[in-house]
């Protein structure tokens, strides 16, 4: 069974916080500079998985269906430091590819969008 990709407002406006802090937090490992956004970036994404957890779990659903990261997992795993390269590097990936599917959910046309009839041009069309 798809799950349907159309987010309400606040829905969309959840999706940019997690997009944002999640790249933050991936930026920050590979910087090095310092722990001050990394730890603001994790207190945000933490806040967001208690205070959602109906779309937290509808978003793990979708990528699931998608064979994309699971959004949750990453958010749990964050908290767990790095201790090679190699972690590293994996922890940084799945915060792209987390925030390449956030991104690609958020893009998606609104029910707003659909009920309006308004055509998708091939420059913003997704996929």
């Amino acid at each position: 069974m798809t799950m349907s990709m159309k987010f309400s407002t606040v829905e969309r406006r959840t999706l940019a916080v997690l997009i944002n802090n999640l790249s933050i937090f991936g930026s920050q490992l590979i910087a090095h500079s310092g722990i001050d956004f990394s730890s603001r970036a994790l207190h945000h994404l933490t806040a967001v998985y208690k205070a959602q957890p109906e779309l937290i779990k509808r978003l793990d659903l979708l990528a699931r269906e998608q064979k994309d990261e699971s959004p949750s997992r990453l958010i749990e795993d964050l908290a767990l430091v790095p201790s090679d390269m190699a972690q590293l590097s994996l922890l940084v990936r799945r915060c792209l590819l987390v925030s390449a599917f956030l991104g690609h959910c958020l893009a998606q046309p609104t029910a707003e969008d659909i009920a309006d009839g308004e055509p998708t041009s091939p420059m913003t069309q997704v996929h």
